[in-house]
């Protein structure tokens, strides 16, 4: 994962002048870094300014205070992910004469999204933080993004598989998939710590694809309208290696 001075941009809502519009991504760079090691209630407006480089003013002038800056923090945050997670969506969506294979190549093109290190690591010190907190940030950052890409995921697995959409096995099949891509970013440290690695370099990362895709197959394209909710395909069998895409009840 980059430092926090990677060059990602952040998208912002234009003020008036370049001049005010660059002061503002600023503040919002500096408001994700503060709100991200100390928490909401533990940010003062003058740790926020300071880290901005700009006087306490400057907050509500532009912003209107500190709960619209931590939100405007989370919004920009939403809207880069949004912007990386909808051509994925708009993939899903996408008619395929292998709608397995389809689904597979997307889902790893997430993976390797979520797993990449393009973001700054102060991005997921704030998600971390506010998920955990289960507040406005986090459901700003999860239904605008990761939520939008998951119910297009059920969706495309529902009609490859025979499901119903609203299948609960189906639905936890999928949470079980995008956690485990998820705890690539959030539990990098814990995830590398559980293999012995100091870091993932490209061999091991074409390793944990390979587990990944393995993951994908069995618990979502293994998946059958005539098995029953509660029985799980064996990893490697043959209903959960090749499951068929033209599967009906």
């Amino acid at each position: 994962m980059k430092s926090n001075g990677h060059a990602t941009k952040l998208r912002t809502t234009p003020s008036l002048g370049g001049q005010s519009h660059d002061t503002r991504a600023r503040m919002i760079e500096a408001a994700i870094e503060v709100f991200g090691s100390v928490g909401y209630d533990g940010a003062t407006t003058r740790q926020l300014a300071e880290r901005a480089g700009v006087n306490q003013a400057a907050i509500p002038y532009h912003f209107g205070g500190k709960r619209e800056l931590y939100v405007a923090a989370a919004q920009a945050i939403a809207d880069y992910m949004r912007s990386r997670i909808e051509p994925l969506i708009d993939e899903l969506r996408t008619a395929s004469v292998d709608p397995v294979g389809h689904i597979d190549a997307v889902v790893m093109r997430f993976f390797q999204f979520i797993a990449g290190d393009e973001e700054p690591e102060a991005w997921t010190v704030f998600f971390v933080r506010c998920e955990r907190d289960a507040d406005d940030a986090f459901r700003i950052i999860y239904y605008q993004s990761v939520a939008r890409f998951q119910a297009a995921l059920i969706a495309e697995v529902a009609a490859a598989t025979g499901r119903s959409p609203d299948d609960e096995d189906l639905k936890v099949r999928v949470a079980v998939v995008l956690g485990a891509i998820s705890n690539f970013r959030t539990l990098r440290n814990v995830m590398l710590s559980s293999l012995g690695w100091d870091t993932f370099d490209a061999e091991r990362k074409r390793t944990v694809e390979t587990a990944v895709r393995r993951l994908a197959l069995a618990e979502l394209l293994g998946i059958h309208a005539d098995a029953p909710s509660d029985v799980h395909p064996p990893l490697g069998s043959a209903s959960g290696a090749q499951p068929s895409p033209t599967a009906r009840p």
